[in-house]
């Protein structure tokens, strides 16, 4: 059964971040299951979730935590998984914000060029002009 108060702990950040569309949700013999929905962020043109565990909750509580410092808090399901992962986004989907730039650079290195990866990371603009 699924712990009721992971679940509002969940919903409660994805909500405060208003990204109600990056999670995901479906029930199982268990209780529910959830995932943040990163599709077409770690590779091209590809539909991607990363589960959302109670073991994992302490890297959420940690991204929503550092994302609310850099006052930059709907890259939630991005920095969540990229720590999860150890992996950056792909550079079509790189934030320009030089603080979002500084947070997803510490989760791995520098991603080559290639099929899943098209574009380098863009360069930083304190505007942060791409969301």
């Amino acid at each position: 059964m699924t712990d009721p108060e992971f679940l509002v702990e969940v919903l409660a950040i994805f909500a405060k971040a208003d990204s109600h569309d990056q999670l995901y949700w479906r029930p199982d013999t268990d209780g529910l299951k959830l995932w943040a929905n990163v599709n077409d962020v770690f590779a091209w043109g590809c539909a991607d979730l990363e589960e959302i565990t109670v073991e994992q909750l302490p890297v959420l509580r940690q991204a929503a935590s550092d994302l609310l410092a850099a006052k930059e808090y709907g890259w939630i399901a991005e920095l969540y998984t990229a720590r999860i992962r150890g992996e950056r986004p792909q550079g079509a989907a790189y934030p320009t914000q030089p603080a979002l730039q500084a947070l997803f650079n510490a989760c791995g290195p520098e991603r080559p060029l290639g099929l899943g990866n098209p574009k380098p990371i863009p360069t930083a603009d304190p505007t942060g002009s791409n969301r």
